[in-house]
């Protein structure tokens, strides 16, 4: 792979080795060897403006630090959500027949509770769906 870095950077051989050691894959050890080419028109390119963040370098410094052990945790805890468990499929699990309702059941029965007048007792009444819909 040096060869390759030596190849495309136009470098010796100890130069693409050593930035393949640094940078640990080709493409990354060829753009750090790569320069780029000075032009008249570099000048009026404006530098990159940088943030005013209001905090201090060492400030700046403990950010960047949590940030990154953030994201350490956040690849733990991707890996180990990828291994819990999944839930058995449904035709595994037992289902009672007497609690279903089929979907396209016109006649499917709701209940409501109602208040009579004179008690505080509430009593169910099943109501069919086609009468709810009018």
């Amino acid at each position: 792979m040096a060869d390759i870095v030596m190849e495309l950077a136009n470098v010796t051989m100890e130069v693409a080795e050593e930035a393949l050691a640094k940078h640990k894959e080709v493409w990354l050890a060829v753009d750090a060897l790569m320069e780029c080419p000075v032009t008249p028109g570099n000048k009026y390119i404006p530098p990159k403006p940088k943030v005013n963040t209001g905090l201090t370098s060492e400030q700046e410094a403990l950010c960047l630090r949590g940030r990154w052990m953030q994201d350490q945790i956040n690849a733990v805890f991707s890996v180990a959500h990828s291994k819990t468990r999944i839930l058995p499929d449904l035709e595994q699990v037992p289902v009672e027949q007497h609690d279903q309702v089929p979907p396209s059941s016109p006649v499917a029965e709701v209940e409501l509770p109602v208040v009579q007048s004179g008690s505080d007792e509430r009593s169910p009444l099943p109501i069919q769906q086609s009468e709810l819909l009018q």
